[in-house]
């Protein structure tokens, strides 16, 4: 009987043994396997470039002189960005000043690039109203010179507009004015035949030359038409702002 016992007991004591054992080691295999090996990151995937945006034409001065000719464009900088009147009056004086200065000076003949003349008008433009509202005439010109000051057609319209031309050369079988840049010419089409044609000047950076398609409601040859404030009036005998009649010679 005392010999069963001392079997029993060595038993008990074999057991709690190893019950001890497997109560040290389980901590130890449990935390191993919940934590995760250490590897390098998953490399994330390349983010998409974003598309490209519609170029749009920079807003210099002489082209800001232009807009502000516009009573409609005048009357946007009221009401859509809350400008004063001695507000518009100074942004009329720096860029008209602007434009005085290429015509002494001969525009045509000045290094200046477009990218100067931008960041010329930005600066300028900040001084007279503050940088937010800066930014914003800078999106509402745009609008303007892009569009013409027209207001969107529908999209039952535009899909009935004709296409760009492909091709400075081609030929289009409706009527339109062509404005060849390369060739310096503007061309006049009516159901595709060429009906006249004219020599033009093509712009420089200060007056960066738009691109696009427009509608013309109508055609008039020889039309009443005022000269505007630049270089090339200097040759002709007119004055800037002189009302031409239609009809006349100059």
């Amino acid at each position: 009987m005392c010999r069963y016992l001392k079997s029993l007991t060595i038993i008990i004591a074999l057991s709690l043994t190893l019950a001890a054992c497997s109560q040290e080691v389980q901590p130890s295999r449990t935390a191993v396997t919940s934590t995760p090996a250490s590897t390098s990151p998953p490399s994330l995937p390349a983010a998409s470039p974003a598309p490209p945006t519609e170029e749009t034409v920079p807003i210099t001065l002489p082209v800001l002189d232009a807009l502000l000719a516009d009573e409609k464009f005048r009357a946007d900088l009221k009401s859509k960005l809350q400008l004063t009147d001695e507000q518009i009056n100074a942004l009329r004086k720096i860029s008209s000043d602007e434009v005085a200065k290429l015509r002494r000076s001969n525009a045509e003949n000045q290094p200046g690039s477009a990218e100067a003349a931008r960041q010329n008008a930005i600066e300028a433009i900040q001084r007279a109203v503050g940088i937010e509202k800066s930014d914003r005439l800078l999106v509402l010109a745009r609008e303007h010179w892009n569009k013409g000051n027209e207001e969107l057609e529908t999209k039952a319209a535009k899909e009935a507009e004709p296409t760009m031309l492909k091709g400075p050369n081609a030929v289009p079988k409706d009527t339109r004015i062509v404005v060849n840049i390369p060739a310096f010419r503007m061309d006049v089409f009516e159901n595709g035949s060429l009906i006249k044609s004219y020599k033009i000047g093509i712009g420089y950076p200060q007056f960066p030359l738009p691109i696009g398609l427009r509608k013309a409601q109508m055609i008039i040859f020889n039309p009443t038409w005022t000269p505007p404030d630049s270089p090339w009036v200097d040759s002709m005998n007119v004055t800037p702002g002189e009302i031409i009649e239609a009809g006349s010679k100059q």
